[in-house]
């Protein structure tokens, strides 16, 4: 007799679906662990990327390139006059405004940093124009410049009709030439007066100081003759001044950013 409380078909068909449905589920648990491992690592690999984006980003704005240090110096002061005109201007004077102008001019470049060796007419404390110009390298070498301009005017009262532009380089270096050709070339574009162009000395007890004795890169300007009447009248006006700063600024810049893509 059969007994129908106990149907050994029906019931292997619901251990053998209760056995599929157990593989099944292992399955997909397996799977999903499989995913879960490898998107761990992943991820982390991901965030060290971020991290490390993050930092170099952080480095490259926090890392400054290091200021071109330009020493002015504006020829003479105090007691030392320098050169005069016939109708009272001094060269000291002149110089000094100058300089002050370039200063700012420059100071407006993230990445230059000026140094002065005199910023007003007192210079009590030194008694001879030996111990000046010591006392001006001194300067530029102290503050570590890496050009060094020194400005004057010119003058020669034997001869009235004398008057012009020159840039005085050191001849034993070459890129004190390149510095005092782009001075000479953008302070002549002005056309206030005469381009004499560029000077320098052959002998070394011709040499001056501020260029054969300093280790920046230099250049001296003698920018027009005081005993010119011509020159005298543009370099004393604050039209001349304020165009020759801005000359000897473009003619520095000029050196910078060619110095920059060598």
């Amino acid at each position: 007799m059969k007994n129908s409380k106990f149907n050994i078909s029906e019931k292997r068909r619901i251990l053998y679906r209760k056995k599929r449905f157990r593989e099944f589920t292992f399955r997909i648990i397996c799977f999903i662990l499989l995913l879960l491992i490898a998107y761990i690592p992943l991820k982390s690999i991901s965030n060290k990327k971020v991290d490390n984006s993050t930092i170099n980003k952080k480095v490259t704005t926090n890392i400054k390139e290091k200021p071109t240090i330009i020493c002015i110096d504006p020829g003479h002061g105090d007691w030392d006059t320098g050169a005069k005109g016939y109708k009272g201007s001094l060269e000291k004077d002149i110089v000094l405004s100058i300089a002050l102008k370039l200063g700012k001019l420059l100071e407006e470049n993230e990445n230059v940093q000026v140094v002065y060796t005199r910023t007003n007419d007192s210079m009590d404390y030194l008694k001879t124009s030996n111990d000046s110009l010591k006392e001006r390298i001194k300067i530029s070498e102290i503050f570590k410049a890496d050009i060094f301009i020194s400005i004057h005017c010119n003058s020669n009262y034997d001869f009235a009709d004398s008057r012009g532009i020159e840039t005085w380089y050191n001849p034993n270096k070459e890129e004190s030439k390149e510095l005092a050709t782009l001075i000479q070339d953008s302070l002549s574009s002005l056309e206030y007066t005469e381009d004499r162009g560029l000077k320098t000395y052959e002998k070394k007890e011709d040499a001056l100081a501020v260029l054969e004795l300093n280790t920046a890169n230099s250049a001296l300007i003698e920018l027009g003759f005081l005993s010119n009447l011509f020159d005298e009248r543009y370099l004393s006006s604050e039209k001349g001044q304020k165009n020759i700063a801005e000359a000897l600024n473009n003619g520095l810049m000029d050196y910078l950013n060619k110095d920059a893509t060598n």
